[in-house]
C-alpha cells in the first residue's frame, strides 16, 4: 500500500532564492526535481481555493514517464507548452566554463 503523503500547513514565505537552492542541491546530488502548480488543490476543491506549488526532488522519472510528460507537453503546444532541454553540465558549469547559463 502507498504510504500517504503529509502535507505541511506553513504560513511562511518561501522565494525564487529558496526555490533555486532546492534545484541547485537536487542537481549537485543527481536527483530528479519536479515543480508543478496545482491550480485548485484536492479532488473537489472550491473553486475559490488558491492554487499550490508543489517542489519534489528525488529519484522520480524514469524514461518512460519522461517520455509521456514530453508527449503530453508536445499535444499542448499550439496552447504555449514547452520544454527548455539543457545538458546538465551546460546548466551547472555557467557561462565561464562554457555552459550557455549565466549564473
Amino acid at each position: 500500500m502507498a504510504r500517504r503523503v503529509q502535507r505541511r500547513k506553513n504560513s511562511c514565505v518561501f522565494s525564487f532564492e529558496d526555490i533555486q537552492k532546492v534545484l541547485l542541491s537536487a542537481l549537485k546530488n543527481h536527483e530528479d526535481f519536479v515543480l508543478a502548480r496545482e491550480p485548485r488543490p484536492g479532488d473537489t476543491a472550491d473553486p475559490e481555493t488558491e492554487p499550490v506549488i508543489h517542489i519534489m526532488t528525488g529519484n522520480l522519472i524514469t524514461t518512460c514517464r519522461l517520455n509521456g510528460l514530453k508527449g503530453r507537453v508536445m499535444l499542448y503546444d499550439d496552447e504555449g507548452a514547452r520544454i527548455v532541454t539543457i545538458r546538465e553540465k551546460d546548466f551547472t558549469t555557467g557561462p565561464e566554463n562554457g555552459g550557455c547559463l549565466s549564473g
